[in-house]
């Protein structure tokens, strides 16, 4: 009975990991829709502890396994039409608990490697988070689920009225009317004429007035 029962358990683990290749791999509403709630199937059940690599060693979270070749994992960002780590997280957004174990579980890259030649532990990187699009939605949504994950939640109960709020709440990137930034930028442009005028302004009682 109990060799039955284990079978039993690992077909309901490997349809799980099928269910989430086909969608992974899928285009469609069908894979939108479908893609969150078998996600959360797999972390109710935490299907990932339930598979290996091809050398035996257990995944470590989610993402790592979704991200691991098939059929020891669901190939996810691997193939023309497969969908990223970026999609998924994007798919996810109106399913917390779902869109937090996404984030909270990103690939890290290490220091002087090159994203595209990069990978960690098995997990191949997905998203760069140093280069020109550090500031991007998807890194922005990660680096707050694990920098700040109490703006994090407050961010997907609709508390912040942005992505961009909440990252600027948790001092992630600088408010954008931020006075000091733009009195650097107009600095640099300024001719000499208008520094020194500038300069001399400073000196003036109106300069010396406390802001409101």
């Amino acid at each position: 009975m109990a060799k039955q029962n284990d079978k039993r358990m690992n077909a309901n683990y490997e349809a799980i990991r099928n269910h989430l290749f086909d969608r992974i791999h899928k285009t469609g509403e069908e894979m939108k829709n479908d893609l969150p709630n078998i996600l959360r199937t797999a972390i109710q059940t935490e299907a990932w502890k339930h598979f290996h690599d091809a050398e035996g060693r257990p995944f470590e979270n989610l993402v790592e396994w979704l991200a691991y070749t098939f059929p020891n994992g669901a190939s996810l960002g691997q193939g023309k039409n497969a969908i990223t780590y970026q999609d998924a997280l994007q798919l996810c957004e109106q399913h917390p608990e779902v869109h937090r174990a996404l984030a909270s579980n990103a690939p890290k890259a290490k220091a002087g490697r090159k994203p595209q030649d990069l990978k960690i532990g098995r997990v191949r990187i997905q998203f760069d988070r140093h280069g020109a699009n550090s500031s991007s939605k998807a890194l922005l949504v990660v680096r707050l689920a694990e920098q700040a994950p109490d703006i994090y939640d407050a961010y997907m109960r609709k508390e912040y009225p942005s992505l961009r709020a909440a990252a600027e709440a948790a001092g992630l990137i600088k408010r954008a009317n931020d006075p000091l930034p733009r009195l650097k930028s107009f600095w640099k442009r300024a001719s000499k004429k208008d520094r020194n005028a500038f300069l001399e302004w400073l000196k003036t009682d109106e300069a010396k007035v406390k802001p409101s």
